[in-house]
């Protein structure tokens, strides 16, 4: 399956790259890697993330060993990355809430 990132996703790509940057005692060669395993598993596996809140079509997938997680969901054989969340509480429910609102329209779908 296709694995994209999705133009909301950018602020928190940039907020991840950022936090390693800013926190240079940590490894950030073991968190590409990590992200690059947890994009792996989406492709092989879309459906492994967890529902996230409320969302029934949104699920979020953890990094292993960071703080962040992928929120995504699945149209058109394509995992569609949303946000990358800083788990630690910054939660992009609004960030959602307008991305499923143009889903719907694009796709027709509720």
């Amino acid at each position: 399956m296709r694995l994209r990132y999705l133009a909301t996703a950018e602020p928190g790509l940039r907020w991840l790259r950022s936090y390693y940057k800013s926190n240079p005692q940590l490894n950030r060669d073991a968190m590409l890697g990590s992200l690059k395993k947890a994009e792996q598993m989406l492709r092989d596996f879309p459906e492994s993330g967890e529902t996230f809140e409320d969302f029934l079509r949104v699920r979020e997938y953890h990094v292993g060993g960071t703080p962040f997680s992928l929120l995504y969901t699945i149209a058109d054989d394509c995992v569609w990355i949303i946000d990358v969340r800083d788990t630690r509480g910054q939660r992009s429910a609004d960030v959602l809430r307008r991305f499923m609102r143009e889903l719907h329209v694009k796709f027709e779908r509720d």
